[in-house]
């Protein structure tokens, strides 16, 4: 077994900050807000940061004046969407477990499992993007996609990790970034963890490369590495240790998905770059 000295301020933020809950089966009903149901959050107006086109609008309604977003009051809350393959999972549970409590956040879950970024014939996450998620009424999207990934394209280039494997892939993220990106609006790419299983053992090495160059340079947008919290030493493992010595199991059996810590350990990573953000 592999462990990592997991640090004690993440430990403490992701389970302190995000509430214990020992099985899936324990979660909260996902939030029923209909974002399309209120129209008029959909739109600025003088007197709060919702979506427009002119980034010195935001500015100036932030506390601030600078930060990309405002912060989050129960009057003016946060409206996240999170989105992806099944290991969006792992973004998505800390935000279920948060709304029991938490007054300032709107959170709205979007997972299609088995899809990806490769297989747009199985499903296209550009285009349901652009005709269902870009221009809702959310200040922050956060993306969780790939653990389907290690085949080729259809219609070429269909040899995995080679340089053209890699282009296309960088194009169709690229794709992504440029549908969602809005003033006001920040994008967050949760990158892959490490796995088990025998064939998809070079996928998070060969594609978070990718996704960490095109999400970190956006002016909007930011990357969380999610290897660096549950496969800390560059291969899958079931548990990482905190400072006191406590065992913190991280990923489940099958060798890719997450347990619940690990998921709010990932979490807890994703609200502090949105804290970051925010002002």
């Amino acid at each position: 077994m592999r462990t990592l000295v997991v640090s004690s301020l993440l430990v403490t933020a992701a389970i302190g900050f995000l509430g214990g809950s020992s099985s899936w089966a324990d979660e909260a009903p996902l939030s029923e807000f209909d974002p399309w149901g209120a129209p008029h959050l959909r739109w600025p107006d003088p007197h709060s940061a919702l979506l427009g086109n002119d980034e010195t609008y935001y500015h100036w309604t932030r506390d601030n004046h600078r930060a990309l977003l405002a912060e989050p009051t129960k009057q003016r809350p946060l409206r996240i969407w999170v989105g992806g393959d099944s290991l969006a999972g792992g973004a998505a549970l800390g935000f279920r477990i948060l709304e029991r409590t938490e007054d300032r956040w709107i959170y709205t879950e979007d997972v299609k499992k088995s899809t990806g970024v490769v297989s747009a014939w199985y499903f296209d996450w550009v285009g349901y993007l652009k005709d269902e998620i870009a221009d809702g009424p959310y200040d922050v999207v956060i993306l969780s996609i790939g653990g389907n990934d290690w085949q080729g394209f259809r219609g070429g280039p269909t040899e995995k990790g080679s340089a053209e494997w890699a282009e296309k892939y960088q194009f169709r993220i690229t794709e992504m970034l440029a549908v969602l990106d809005r003033p006001g609006r920040l994008v967050l790419w949760v990158g892959l963890p490490h796995f088990r299983i025998p064939f998809m053992v070079p996928l998070p090495d060969a594609v978070n490369p990718i996704s960490r160059e095109v999400f970190e340079n956006g002016e909007r947008s930011d990357w969380v590495d999610a290897a660096s919290i549950v496969s800390p030493d560059g291969v899958w493992t079931k548990y990482v240790l905190a400072d006191d010595g406590t065992q913190i199991e991280v990923r489940t059996d099958d060798g890719t998905h997450y347990q619940p810590k690990g998921a709010q350990l990932i979490t807890a990573a994703v609200v502090s770059a949105i804290e970051r953000k925010t002002g």
